[in-house]
């Protein structure tokens, strides 16, 4: 499989032309979360839905789509030579901290090209076995056995069951999911560089509550979104003032307005255009899909709306930057 090397003009230097160095940090950053919502979150959701892509799911949980891809990008497990390793005996673990930026590439390709179905599951996990040489030992049952504890123990009742099903299918289909009372654990927010916060309050065409609402969002982490009404409610204020704040967001995409979604999580309001008719309607979903965020039929997101924001000092993130 040819991969290749294209850059996304979300994740282009250009957006940093003084800063080098924090512009290829920024890509890194981006690149690992991208990485680690496509095995954790995006792979195993399609495999316990039972997605059509694959004709098989040989395995559901996260760290075996891991071993999967990076024995293959990693340990070049695909190839019949006496080259191929088990990834763990090229790069130390954990290897999402551990891989270079070209590697976090084509470990992306690769897992997107499973979800799409336009390689083979099955022969992947196989060839990954192989290397390791366990194609016919007791690891597959141990996998199968985990796949299904997990189950079971979700899957208590019939209720409860039907739930998670779905959940999962309308994950899978990019649909939104209700959000949960409260229990559901989420990424803590995401820390604003001091150089940023400072362009926000001293920006001259920002009113007080604009920059409020600015430093707000860039508290949402990548890989997740957020809606207009859970930003209106830390901000004591209301969706709607929310989205005007929003238009014509002068530091976008630095100012992550593309990770705000509607309530009933549809894509809309991205450069004052709402729906798929919207005019920047494709750079939102480019933006989205660049960081793992998956975007169904009708433009939907899926997922979970992300609502973690916190207080804290000033030259921070929080409501007390707003009268800055």
């Amino acid at each position: 499989m040819e991969l290749s090397d294209n850059k996304s003009p979300a994740l282009s230097p250009e957006f940093f032309p003084h800063h080098p160095e924090r512009s290829s940090d920024k890509i890194l950053a981006a690149l690992r979360a991208r990485w680690t919502t496509l095995y954790r979150q995006t792979l195993p959701q399609l495999a316990r839905s039972s997605h059509p892509s694959q004709a098989h799911w040989p395995v559901h949980l996260d760290h075996c789509f891991a071993r999967i891809i990076l024995d293959a990008v990693i340990g070049n497990s695909t190839s019949t030579g006496i080259a191929s390793s088990p990834w763990t005996e090229r790069i130390p673990s954990p290897a999402v901290q551990n891989m270079t930026a070209q590697q976090l590439k084509a470990c992306i390709e690769l897992g997107e090209a499973i979800a799409a179905g336009s390689v083979d599951l099955v022969k992947l996990d196989q060839q990954s076995l192989a290397v390791r040489g366990k194609l016919n030992s007791q690891k597959r049952k141990s996998e199968s056995q985990g796949t299904a504890t997990i189950t079971a123990k979700k899957k208590k009742t019939k209720a409860t069951n039907h739930d998670h099903q779905q959940t999962d299918i309308r994950l899978a289909m990019g649909l939104s999911v209700p959000v949960s009372s409260g229990t559901s654990s989420q990424p803590p927010p995401a820390p604003i560089p001091p150089n940023l916060a400072s362009k926000i309050r001293l920006h001259p065409n920002l009113t007080p509550f604009r920059r409020s609402v600015l430093l707000t969002l860039c508290q949402v982490p990548c890989g997740q979104v957020t809606t207009y009404q859970a930003i209106s409610k830390f901000l004591s204020s209301s969706p709607r003032a929310v989205g005007n704040a929003l238009r014509n967001n002068p530091l976008a995409p630095t100012v992550p307005c593309h990770r705000v979604v509607a309530a009933d999580m549809s894509i809309g309001g991205f450069g004052g255009g709402w729906g798929v008719e919207g005019r920047f309607y494709k750079e939102k979903v480019a933006l989205l899909g660049e960081e793992g965020v998956v975007v169904g039929q009708g433009g939907r997101v899926g997922g979970r709306v992300w609502d973690g924001f916190v207080q804290s000092g000033r030259g921070d993130t929080g409501r007390q930057l707003g009268d800055a």
